[in-house]
């Protein structure tokens, strides 16, 4: 795990970096990297991209073919536009938020800067993407349905690697994500932690009042 010794002094990249290979083990130094020599523009596909992928997990999880019958040519079709688009509303609100947040604890991120930094932390679920290639081989429309019957140890086998790649992913763009935000505000870790979190609890803070509402 990398940390810097001054979290309010950005951190200097020695020799270009690719920010592909380097992200995993260095995000600090790839995401200063990136703030200063990247543009926006490709910030944007890395959001699409992304929100593609989660919208094919949120469809998998639950199990959308079980109500619908698009076919799954179709089916992708919408997933990749829809996820195109929530892709980059997503990206717009957490980088609003995180940019927002962060000024409470005195980070110094511009907007832009936290646009990038996010987009960047995206990496693990553009990774986590392309495995639904070999997953649609395998499972077909199955992947979107509770009723899916594995037709081989072989194919089972698969399954349960292709899950534990996508956790370990998962987790890993969690880590990544804290260390952008933290990079980009040039702030600690810690406070980068509570920069993503505090937003949640004060959503649960708020939505708990709803439900007891709702319920009595």
């Amino acid at each position: 795990m990398q940390t810097a010794a001054d979290p309010q002094q950005p951190m200097q990249e020695t020799k270009p970096l690719n920010p592909w290979l380097t992200i995993w083990v260095k995000p600090r130094t790839t995401i200063r990297y990136i703030l200063n020599h990247k543009f926006l523009g490709f910030a944007f596909l890395l959001s699409i991209l992304a929100g593609i992928g989660n919208t094919l997990d949120q469809a998998s999880s639950r199990d959308v073919l079980d109500n619908m019958d698009l076919g799954l040519p179709l089916f992708l079709l919408g997933a990749v536009i829809f996820g195109a688009i929530t892709g980059i509303i997503g990206w717009f609100l957490t980088s609003l938020v995180a940019w927002g947040v962060g000024k409470i604890f005195k980070g110094t991120a511009t907007y832009k800067e936290m646009l990038l930094a996010t987009a960047w932390a995206n990496i693990p679920i553009i990774i986590a993407l392309v495995l639904w290639v070999p997953d649609l081989m395998v499972m077909g429309e199955g992947a979107f349905q509770s009723d899916y019957v594995v037709g081989s140890f072989i194919g089972a086998v698969y399954i349960f690697f292709s899950v534990f790649v996508q956790i370990v992913l998962a987790g890993w763009y969690f880590f990544i994500l804290i260390k952008a935000v933290s990079e980009a505000h040039r702030f600690s870790s810690w406070l980068g932690l509570c920069t993503l979190l505090i937003p949640g609890a004060v959503l649960t803070i708020l939505f708990i009042p709803i439900l007891l509402l709702a319920m009595f």
